[in-house]
């Protein structure tokens, strides 16, 4: 009884260590795919930026490319309605964890944005890499309604002009700026 117990232990522990591997190894290509590597926004600065985001209860707020989904909980908690796209298996996992153990209503869709229609957002957040802000912010002018908010974190969009910039850190010339932006 004791030995089936050890056995079935020891089973658990590799299937999950071998669920966990396979979840990493696809996340690595999927980096090599999007272009994009899972790097969570700190949480000091989620508030920073959902401060700035302003969302009223009832707005449509997206998150690209969402990481563990800590956007995507806090903006439900305002009131808004979250809903986040995330490629990386291991990031997707984890936020549906996050979005769980928080009883949050948000959503998240194991999905490519660039495939998604986010035209009925009254906000986005996106904190991806400067390579990919060129597409980005050409489905952001092609979708979004006027008077759209999108906050870009780290990375601006090439040719929108920011109606505010934060710089988080004046004294490091390295730390990441906050980037608002205004659909007109």
């Amino acid at each position: 009884m004791i030995l089936t117990a050890v056995y079935l232990g020891c089973l658990v522990i590799i299937v999950i260590g071998f669920l966990t591997a396979i979840l990493i190894t696809l996340s690595a290509a999927t980096i090599l795919i999007v272009q994009v590597p899972f790097v969570p926004t700190p949480k000091k600065n989620v508030k920073i930026i959902i401060d700035q985001l302003n969302l009223k209860p009832g707005q449509i707020f997206y998150d690209l490319g969402c990481g563990d989904g800590r956007f995507l909980i806090a903006t439900a908690q305002a009131g808004a309605s979250a809903i986040g796209f995330e490629v990386s298996p291991f990031a997707y996992v984890k936020a549906k964890l996050n979005i769980w153990l928080n009883r949050s209503s948000a959503k998240i869709f194991y999905q490519n944005f660039y495939r998604q229609n986010i035209s009925n957002a009254d906000a986005v957040f996106c904190f991806l890499m400067d390579v990919v802000m060129p597409k980005v912010e050409k489905k952001l002018l092609t979708e979004l309604k006027p008077g759209a908010k999108v906050v870009c974190y780290g990375f601006k969009l090439p040719n929108w002009q920011p109606s505010k910039i934060i710089d988080l850190n004046p004294a490091n010339k390295k730390s990441s700026n906050i980037y608002l932006y205004l659909k007109k």
